[in-house]
């Protein structure tokens, strides 16, 4: 019986990992590009934090040709062109990472956290 129990314990254990990146993307087509600069609004909760910025993208974007990663302590999210055709997209994106992060990337843009 104890050896069932430490067999219980140790899978516990190890099953626990201890870095992750979960993210989901939310978007919504604006119209054409300008340049005019938004900033990067951060909304934080109990499961992360929520990034609200309007970037232009390739006009046939579709929420899933993106890339999300750590380097670091930062995490980059890159969105590629693929197309020389453009428009204004406005992105929710929400990030759980662990460990936690000081910095995150959006496409070239520094943005940076506030230590918790």
């Amino acid at each position: 019986m104890k050896y069932i129990f430490l067999i219980f314990i140790a899978a516990a254990f190890y099953s626990c990992s201890d870095s992750f990146i979960n993210h989901s993307l939310q978007y919504e087509k604006l119209g054409t590009c300008n340049s005019e600069e938004v900033p990067v609004k951060i909304i934080s909760n109990t499961s992360g934090e929520r990034y609200e910025f309007v970037s232009c993208l390739d006009d046939n974007f579709d929420g899933k040709n993106y890339l999300v990663e750590r380097k670091g302590d930062s995490i980059v999210v890159i969105f590629p062109t693929l197309t020389a055709t453009k428009s204004s997209f406005k992105l929710t994106l929400d990030i759980d990472a662990k460990p936690a992060y000081r910095q995150i990337i959006l496409n070239g843009k520094e943005v940076l956290i506030a230590p918790q």
